[in-house]
């Protein structure tokens, strides 16, 4: 934290890092992601999530990777997980959920909603079996103090944990947090970090030549024992808000985000032919640093009356992010047969200079929220922003700079059509980051440039009492990242994807809750690397069609016993980036895939001690498949197993 930005803030830093607190809470045995979902676009609760979208893929992209992350509204660079207990919720903020949302981004925003002031004094234990075998182990306590002024949290966390693919990984970590109210304002400063002690590769598939190799078995690890990562992990910062007079409103931010790599592997089998054979190869890195402070302060001048109500916003944000890679070793195995184990001694390695990656982003920030009841509202915002990207070569010490300066905006109208119908339509340009260049690339774990990206939307919805229906189309365009003749992920051309989404939500009787969502894009690929035959037609990784069905049926049994269950379907996608020669200049495609879960949950209070269970069997008919985790690389896609969770509120 050497940056300006880091020294200009380091005094709220370093009062969150001394303040003794983590998640004040709702009883943790209560939580229900689904009975907490007013659409069926994507709410995660604990373990579990509901709905088509996630922070890792919403419409086709990723919000996470793209950097449109919020902590309870102000803008957060998110580098490493941010564990469930300091977190109450995460929705994705899409079509009319992000309609008031102030400064929306294209590819959605990834909304965490922290934990609230502890109402009353109180602790929670939860031991969860994880799929696949392992445990997970958590504890938290909670107390108001002060006459509800300061609210106090801790919470700690356990992991040992095997993966579908029989990957191991073990993992600590603990959460602290305050909420203090002083006059009209609450600050609450938070810290949540820990270690992954071992945090083994997952092999992965590539199958550039266009061959796919058979799934493998559950739990059959084909990497090596010494393959075994290791890194730190952790958030920490503070949040500040409150009413400066009885007009305006103060909003903002402060926080540093880490997850420095003590050592970690890719292993990697380049598929050469339809029996498996492969080139095996295992890269290894020394220790990087990936890392970043960021942070936002907005104004907001709200004025309400009897059927209009004004905000007017402005603000600032910023962040410095420093992203360390290469220095690797390359260790080659020779040939080996997909499926079958290849294995050495673990070897001397030899490292090199790690390249530097740093980016300094900022944008001067103004809106309007406009509201006006039973007619509609608007949203508009502005911004300036300032992107400066370096990247410092190890080895050489040449440096490769990217600088932009772009305005960006955002805009959107909700009119009331009648007092159950609403209709909507909205815009946005932004610059969103673009991920990482994937493990087989020339510039592996490399920081990519950001893009310009643009979405045009709008929709429907209608209010059918216990019952929300929401159809919705957009269109996004981004710049299509890809390898180029030397296997370098660059920029190749342009990604569009362009479709329809469906949302119902259901909520009746207190009893029976259901989520249906559905869309269906057309995704496609233009550009120079189209022209050249270095890509196919479409994006790699994204289905045409994807729908899930989540339901929930609490019965009169004793504890309120429910059942749950839910269907996912996934359609047909390519994996290869270029279009296959002996596939009739085709990519090669993943065939769709549907598969079930089925579970319960039940709740049981006594006295002041409430004790909840719940099962949920994944994947119940064990459905193999692959997931596409880059463009021409594979890893298997989870297979039946179980999750049994126990919750203790005392």
């Amino acid at each position: 934290m050497s940056s300006s930005l880091s020294r200009t803030l380091a005094p709220a830093v370093a009062l969150a890092a001394g303040a003794i607190a983590s998640p004040a809470i709702a009883q943790v045995t209560q939580e229900d992601a689904l009975a907490e979902s007013d659409d069926a676009f994507g709410t995660h609760v604990g373990l579990e999530s509901t709905g088509i979208y996630t922070e890792n893929e919403t419409r086709g992209f990723n919000p996470l990777d793209a950097g449109n992350v919020r902590i309870n509204g102000t803008y957060f660079d998110q580098v490493s997980f941010l564990t469930n207990k300091l977190r109450q919720t995460t929705a994705i903020r899409v079509g009319f959920s992000a309609v008031e949302t102030p400064f929306v981004a294209p590819t959605g925003v990834v909304e965490h909603g922290m934990r609230p002031f502890p109402k009353e004094i109180g602790s929670s234990l939860t031991y969860t079996r994880f799929y696949y075998g392992g445990m997970f182990l958590e504890g938290e306590a909670r107390a108001p103090i002060m006459n509800d002024r300061i609210g106090l949290s801790a919470g700690f966390g356990y992991s040992k944990m095997k993966q579908a693919d029989g990957a191991d990984s073990e993992s600590w970590g603990i959460s602290l947090r305050s909420i203090i109210k002083i006059g009209n304002f609450e600050l609450s400063p938070f810290y949540g970090g820990g270690k992954f002690t071992r945090n083994d590769a997952k092999p992965v598939a590539v199958v550039t030549d266009g061959y796919k190799p058979k799934v493998p078995d559950t739990g059959r690890y084909l990497g090596q024992d010494w393959v075994r990562g290791a890194k730190d992990h952790g958030n920490y910062g503070a949040t500040l808000r409150g009413a400066i007079s009885d007009h305006l409103y103060f909003r903002g931010g402060l926080f540093h985000s880490q997850g420095n790599k003590e050592r970690s592997f890719s292993e990697i089998y380049r598929i050469r032919d339809a029996q498996g054979l492969a080139n095996h190869y295992v890269l290894a890195d020394p220790a990087q640093d990936v890392n970043s402070t960021s942070g936002e302060g907005i104004f907001v001048l709200h004025y309400r009356g009897e059927r209009a109500a004004h905000r007017f916003y402005a603000g600032f944000r910023a962040r410095d992010r420093l992203t360390e890679t290469d220095g690797t070793d390359f260790i080659d195995l020779g040939t080996a047969v997909h499926g079958q184990f290849d294995r050495i001694d673990k070897p001397q390695f030899e490292f090199t200079e790690v390249n530097r990656g740093t980016i300094r982003q900022s944008a001067f920030l103004l809106g309007y929220v406009g509201l006006l009841k039973n007619v509609g509202s608007i949203n508009i915002g502005l911004q300036k922003a300032k992107y400066r990207a370096t990247l410092t070569h190890g080895e050489t010490d040449l440096v490769e700079r990217v600088k932009a300066d772009p305005w960006l905006y955002n805009a959107a109208l909700r009119l009331s059509v009648t007092p159950k119908l609403s209709a909507y339509a909205a815009t946005q340009r932004g610059l969103e980051d673009s991920g990482l260049a994937p493990e087989n690339a020339i510039n592996r774990n490399e920081q990519l440039p950001a893009a310009r990206s643009t979405q045009y939307e709008g929709g429907l919805r209608w209010d059918l009492g216990k019952a929300q229906l929401v159809l919705a189309a957009f269109q996004i365009t981004k710049p299509y990242f890809s390898y180029d003749a030397v296997r370098r992920f660059v920029v190749l051309g342009d990604q569009r994807h362009r479709g329809v989404e469906f949302s119902l939500a259901g909520h009746f009787a207190k009893r029976f809750d259901v989520l249906l969502g559905a869309y269906r894009m057309d995704p496609s690929v233009s550009g120079p690397g189209r022209v050249a035959g270095l890509v196919g037609s479409r994006p790699t990784g994204v289905p045409k069609v994807y729908a899930k069905l989540d339901a929930s049926y609490r019965t009169l049994l004793p504890g309120d016993l429910a059942l749950t269950a839910a269907v996912e379907h996934l359609g047909s996608r390519p994996v290869t980036a270029a279009e296959v020669g002996h596939l009739g200049n085709k990519q090669l495609m993943l065939p769709s895939l549907t598969t079930l879960d089925l579970g319960t949950r039940q709740l049981v209070a006594l006295g002041k001690t409430a004790i909840s269970l719940r099962m949920l069997v994944r994947n119940v008919f064990d459905a193999k498949g692959w997931q596409v985790v880059s463009a021409d690389a594979l890893m298997p896609r989870h297979r039946r197993s179980l999750l049994i969770v126990a919750s203790v509120d005392f």
